[in-house]
């Protein structure tokens, strides 16, 4: 099972940028272990998020994967180490081990150092990672996201990927300890860091529930309450709220999820989301409380209204009125209440630009709130190594182009020259 730390998305980026070295990693390291695996030894293939399919439980997934692994194979970063959710995995899977009678859990391990560590607390927790420096020196000086983005370092990429294998194979024909229950990852602490106040992020649902349905409306998608509203219930498992809240903890906020009627000051101080069904504005008290909780809106609460491609000409006139309504909401100032505004016409678009709409709302409370957070001085990012010779074309260009405000996929631009800093 492959663990790392989610990158939030840079403004320019597109959703098929995030965290692509990963999943290209994970293809060559599962094709390796295939290949070098000896006769009459099957092996499962790995196991990676990104394998999940659209629409699907990602927690049971995740916990499937943790129940079923044999070997574990954390990718090392700073990042990783800060984040809450790759803790709790790699707690999670360690507490697994100990209870299959290992008695060197960390033998089920094969670490991976991603970037290189400037933490002297996160190099002690490293000190298990295989660095191979005889025979592959660039490996344990500049981390494998750097072998595997430079062609330069090409060589140096595959003999890693090649020992990483091997050692996981190794792992595996020594025994195994076959699938077992693990505890709700949610549920674990992070080994690495003292749990502190998790950063905050609030989705509110406005939208109708079962019971309370307006004339003609079919009852697919919706639940006993509002947070349980499918918008796609075609192409979806799960509700909105429970892919939101999957993303947003993934980034490391708490999720508060409440409904426009009852708010409050849920949203004081805090980013967010405002998921809209446009048939919640069919009869005129919900289009009221609509309007009225518009009127409120922090700029750092992000208002998206989700149209189901098969919509009819109800709900397309539902969305417009919806839409009337957020865009002529005013402050008691008299000024625009809404600012930005999303409209969504498929679960696969939710589900791509959700990362994009968190890290757009927590940038708009980082800019705009009064309760602004203080800065800290970032330490200066490791160099790689010096003389390194002129890449030959090795590096794909990174995509630019922030997602559209009405729907749609982003568009493609040229180049912006940043990269995420979160080692993933």
């Amino acid at each position: 099972m492959l663990s790392y730390a989610h990158s939030p998305p840079l403004s320019g980026q597109r959703p098929g940028d995030l965290d692509r070295w990963v999943g290209s990693f994970f293809q060559r390291l599962d094709a390796a272990v295939a290949e070098i695996a000896p006769d009459g030894h099957r092996l499962d293939r790995g196991f990676c998020d990104q394998l999940v399919p659209l629409g699907s439980d990602w927690k049971q997934a995740i916990t499937a994967g943790l129940e079923t692994a044999e070997v574990f194979v954390p990718l090392y970063s700073a990042a990783y180490f800060s984040r809450s959710q790759s803790g709790r995995e790699w707690e999670c899977f360690h507490r697994r081990v100990q209870r299959a009678g290992v008695a060197n859990p960390m033998s089920r391990f094969v670490p991976v150092l991603w970037t290189p560590l400037m933490e002297e607390q996160h190099r002690a927790w490293a000190q298990d990672a295989p660095l191979f420096e005889a025979d592959v020196p660039a490996y344990a000086e500049n981390g494998l996201k750097a072998l595997s983005r430079l062609a330069v370092y090409q060589d140096a990429y595959l003999a890693t990927l090649e020992r990483l294998a091997a050692r996981i194979v190794a792992i595996s024909a020594s025994g195994l300890i076959g699938p077992s229950s693990v505890d709700d990852v949610d549920r674990l602490e992070s080994p690495f860091r003292a749990e502190a106040a998790a950063k905050q992020f609030v989705v509110t649902v406005a939208a109708p529930t079962a019971a309370a349905l307006p004339a003609g409306r079919r009852p697919d998608g919706y639940g006993a309450d509002s947070a349980q509203w499918r918008a796609f219930p075609a192409d979806q498992e799960l509700s909105l709220v429970s892919y939101a809240t999957a993303v947003a903890e993934r980034l490391d906020f708490a999720v508060l999820v409440t409904g426009v009627e009852k708010a409050g000051d849920d949203l004081a101080g805090k980013p967010g989301v405002m998921l809209v069904d446009p048939w919640f504005v069919a009869n005129e008290r919900d289009a009221g409380r609509l309007a009225e909780f518009a009127r409120g809106l922090s700029p750092w609460v992000l208002p998206i209204i989700l149209v189901d491609p098969a919509a009819d000409a109800r709900s397309i006139e539902f969305a417009r009125r919806a839409e009337d309504i957020l865009r002529g909401a005013r402050t008691p100032s008299g000024e625009r209440a809404v600012r930005a505004l999303r409209t969504i016409r498929s679960f696969e678009e939710f589900v791509s630009l959700m990362p994009f709409l968190i890290a757009d709302a927590e940038r708009e409370y980082l800019r705009k709130s009064p309760l602004r957070r203080p800065i800290t001085k970032r330490r200066p990012r490791p160099k790689l190594t010096r003389g390194m010779p002129p890449e030959p074309g090795g590096m794909p260009p990174e995509s630019g182009g922030t997602p559209p405000e009405s729907g749609g996929m982003p568009p493609e631009a040229p180049a912006s020259g940043r990269e995420n800093d979160d080692g993933a």
